[in-house]
């Protein structure tokens, strides 16, 4: 990735918080609450593996997997749970769940 790649890639997703290393740059998610739980957490990319990759490789890079859509089963369909407003997420955090 050339620098010119790395400042749009900051440009287009600006809730990936950076930080420089004396070798190496940290990321950090600010929407995903894995990178919110503590201050220290952050993804680490030496500056050799950052000219190697693209922008959508350090993105995943970045998510691990972790930014996911939750979908739940719901009296028969099926929603999206980021769209939910806190008293839905509430009552499904407070859901019995039975395995069957």
């Amino acid at each position: 990735m050339t620098l010119e790649e790395l400042n749009q890639f900051f440009e287009s997703h600006k809730y990936i918080e950076w930080q420089e290393d004396t070798d190496a740059m940290l990321f950090r998610n600010g929407n995903l609450a894995w990178y919110q739980e503590e201050a220290q957490r952050a993804t680490r990319v030496t500056m050799g593996k950052l000219k190697e990759i693209t922008p959508d490789q350090l993105l995943q890079h970045i998510n691990r997997g972790l930014d996911v859509e939750c979908i739940t089963r719901i009296t028969g369909y099926f929603a999206k749970t980021r769209s939910f407003n806190p008293g839905k997420l509430a009552e499904l955090k407070d859901r019995n769940r039975q395995e069957v």
